[in-house]
């Protein structure tokens, strides 16, 4: 008698919602993949109720493998980029075929190893300088003297631009690193920074994002992504799907992206491709093998796609068949309130249900209560609240951030001594 797949998902708490697990639910058997050192393990018993918990992914690859084997598990599949590694090297022990190799895994977790991989492929990157919080003074200061400036500097495992900076020359370089070296050691990346360029519409920056999905090494683009300048020091503030790109300034940006998967080696599932618009044409940021911030529930309100659910079948193996790009109804839009760079505490919000009556808007989530601690080092995770939400037109994006910052009264307290 043939049994259910057996779909393996990491749980990590809000990055799953209701609407997701039903989507797994509606595919196979769920076994919950979690680390019994989060907070979260206190809602195991309601994940019980849809499936099977192995809290056991802070253990060594082999030990995941042993511990799943058992279970017999058909696919993989994660919605954050800190486990794709470890991930991936435990596919390749259980012989999943369904989830991108180990060295695959490594470049798209580490920025470094994925510079390497970039450079291999014929992909153009910035000079890239390797270091870490913990290294001697001595070191880091012969490496400041000879970086490139004005520079990028980031961890070389992280997400959402946590401890990510611009540094303008060797003296701003080390007063970062020695910011950061009351923290453990961490190793970092100092990448050259890349021309700014005109920007991919009038109102927006000039970054974008590609958003695809990947079937045995057959790679389709469902949309691309704009962006709002960035909150200091390089917080994300908004993602607008589609994106204002058309032309042969779209096909670039849609070749650049096919390069830099096949580059990295993605043969499956979802990826998130930054690419920054310079000077001298797209130049790839980074690769992430998971679905970007906020494009799932963009793609759902836009085109009536269940993102999670079409990347969950290339995890089992099924081929989805999306049309690539996707048809959309209108600009689905993330907008993300970023606190002032001094705030360091929230004390009062107020007007979230004048923002939640707004035509358009789907969701409202309040990311700190009031007496949460604020810290813009820890990148785009600092803001207050996000919105979903469809517009008619590009223009209508743009109106909604406006009256999010209006709408929403937000009280803080201050380091007078910040930046």
């Amino acid at each position: 008698m043939a049994t259910r797949p057996q779909l393996v998902i990491v749980y990590r708490e809000r990055l799953l919602t209701m609407s997701a697990i039903a989507a797994a639910r509606g595919l196979g058997d769920v076994i919950w993949l979690l680390d019994e050192r989060w907070p979260i393990m206190a809602i195991r018993p309601m994940l019980e109720r849809f499936g099977a918990v192995v809290p056991v992914l802070a253990e060594s690859p082999e030990r995941i493998a042993e511990v799943l084997r058992p279970l017999a598990p058909s696919g993989i599949f994660t919605f954050t980029d800190e486990h794709i590694g470890r991930l991936a090297q435990v596919a390749e022990l259980l012989e999943l075929p369904y989830f991108n190799s180990s060295q695959t895994g490594r470049n798209l977790a580490d920025k470094l190893f994925q510079r390497q991989a970039l450079a291999a492929g014929g992909v153009w990157t910035p000079p890239v300088l390797a270091l870490s919080t913990g290294d001697d003074p001595r070191t880091l200061a012969e490496l400041a003297a000879r970086a490139p400036y004005p520079a990028v500097l980031k961890p070389r495992v992280a997400t959402g631009s946590r401890h990510a900076f611009k540094v303008a020359d060797a003296r701003e370089l080390l007063a970062r690193l020695s910011s950061l070296a009351s923290g453990p050691p961490e190793a970092m990346v100092l990448e050259g920074f890349m021309s700014d360029g005109p920007p991919a519409g009038s109102l927006v920056a000039n970054y974008v994002s590609v958003e695809s999905l990947t079937f045995d090494g057959e790679i389709r683009h469902l949309t691309t992504n704009s962006r709002l300048p960035m909150a200091y020091p390089l917080r994300e503030t908004a993602a607008i799907v589609p994106s204002m790109l058309t032309g042969g300034r779209l096909d670039a940006v849609l070749d650049l992206a096919t390069r830099a998967l096949r580059a990295v080696g993605v043969r499956w599932g979802p990826s998130h491709t930054e690419i920054k618009l310079t000077a001298d044409g797209p130049a790839v940021i980074e690769v992430n093998g998971r679905i970007g911030g906020g494009v799932a529930g963009m793609l759902k309100l836009a085109a009536g796609l269940d993102f999670p659910q079409a990347a969950m079948r290339v995890a089992l193996g099924v081929d989805p068949d999306l049309p690539a790009p996707v048809s959309t109804r209108g600009v689905g839009y993330y907008l993300e309130l970023q606190p002032p760079t001094a705030a360091r505490r929230i004390r009062s919000i107020a007007g979230l249900e004048t923002l939640r009556a707004r035509p358009g808007v789907a969701e409202v989530t309040l990311e700190h209560e009031p007496g949460a601690a604020l810290d813009p080092t820890d990148g785009s995770s600092n803001q207050v609240l996000t919105l979903l939400g469809l517009a008619n037109d590009h223009q209508g994006v743009i109106d909604m951030n406006e009256h999010m910052y209006r709408d929403v009264q937000v009280e803080y307290e201050y380091d007078t001594s910040a930046e």
